[in-house]
C-alpha cells in the first residue's frame, strides 16, 4: 500500500512497461531471478515486494547506482541482493545459479555479446530460462540481429530458442513520453546531447554508466518532494495497463523491430557453455 515510499522510481520511463511484459514470461514457478542491468531497480524492487518467496539478485555495471540502491532500498526487501559487476567479463561467476536470468533494455548496449550469452548460460539452473528484452532498432543502441537465425546462432548453447516480436500500445503513451520529454528539459538538459553522442558512437558504446542517465540523476536528487511526486505519477500510470501483443517469429527479418524478447532454456549441464 505504501510502496511508493520504498520503490525507486525515476522519470517517466518506458522501462516500467517491461515490468508488465516480464510477468508474461516469468510465472509463479520461478523462485530465483538474476536481473542483469538492474539500473534504477524498477524490476528488482517490484518483484521483491510482490513475490516475497522469490530470491532476487540485481546486478549493474555501475557501482555508483548499486551503492545508491543498496543504501536506500535494500533494507525494505529481505529477498533482494544487489551487486556491481561487469556481466561481460569472460568466465564471470557470481557464486550461484538461478531459475531465471532476466534483462531488459541492456542487450542493445552490449558489445561483447558472446560473453554476455555465456555468462547468462553459466548462471542458469538446469532447465532454467533466460528472458532477454530489448529494442532492435537503428535509432537506439547497437543492432545485433538482422534475422531470427542470427539470434538462434548466438544463443545456440540453449536447448530452446524462441524469439517474440513485441508491440506495446499504451492509451496514454503520447502523454507519457511528452511528460518524459518535459522532465528531461527541466531536470537534465544534457540528456539529449549525451544520447546523440552515444548513438553516433554506438559501435563503441558498450554498457552505459547508469549514473549518467536521466533516471539516476532524478532519483538521486537531494530532497524527497520531487522523487515522491514522480513515484505517485508512475503508480498512477501503471494502473492504466498497456495492451501488449506478443507474437512468436520463427524466421525472417527482425531488423528495426521496436522490441524483441528472446526466451532461452538451459540444457543439462553436461552440455557446457563456452569458457
Amino acid at each position: 500500500m505504501f510502496s511508493i515510499f520504498k520503490r525507486p522510481f525515476g522519470s517517466p520511463n518506458a522501462v516500467i512497461y517491461s515490468y508488465e511484459l516480464s510477468k508474461r514470461f516469468l510465472d509463479d514457478s520461478v523462485t530465483s531471478i538474476l536481473e542483469v542491468g538492474c539500473g534504477i531497480g524498477i524490476f528488482a524492487t517490484r518483484y521483491a515486494s510482490s513475490r516475497k518467496y522469490v530470491s532476487i539478485v540485481g546486478i549493474d555495471h555501475s557501482s555508483t547506482t548499486i551503492d545508491f540502491l543498496s543504501s536506500h532500498y535494500v533494507k525494505y526487501y529481505k529477498n533482494l541482493q544487489l551487486k556491481s559487476c561487469d556481466f561481460c567479463e569472460k568466465g564471470l561467476y557470481l557464486g550461484n545459479t538461478f531459475g531465471a536470468v532476466y534483462s531488459s533494455d541492456v542487450f542493445e548496449h552490449v558489445t561483447d555479446t558472446q560473453a554476455f550469452v555465456d555468462n547468462t548460460y553459466r548462471h542458469l539452473l538446469t532447465g532454467g530460462k533466460a528472458v532477454i528484452n530489448f529494442p532492435n532498432v537503428t535509432t537506439h543502441g547497437i543492432n545485433h540481429f538482422a534475422e531470427v537465425r542470427d539470434v538462434q546462432k548466438l544463443f545456440g548453447a540453449f536447448s530452446n530458442v524462441r524469439v517474440f516480436l513485441i508491440s506495446i500500445d499504451h492509451p496514454v503513451e503520447k502523454l507519457w513520453f511528452a511528460t518524459r520529454s518535459l522532465y528531461e528539459r527541466l531536470f537534465s538538459r544534457s540528456t539529449r546531447n549525451t544520447r546523440m553522442q552515444l548513438y553516433s558512437e554506438r559501435e563503441e558504446q558498450g554498457i552505459d554508466c547508469f549514473e549518467d542517465s536521466t533516471c539516476f540523476k532524478f532519483v538521486s536528487k537531494k530532497g524527497w518532494v520531487v522523487p515522491f511526486l514522480a513515484s505517485i505519477f508512475a503508480e498512477l500510470v501503471l494502473m492504466i495497463k498497456p495492451a501488449i501483443d506478443i507474437h512468436e517469429i520463427e524466421s525472417g527479418t527482425i531488423l528495426n523491430s521496436p522490441r524483441l524478447i528472446g526466451e532461452f532454456s538451459a540444457r543439462p549441464r553436461s552440455m557446457s557453455v563456452q569458457a
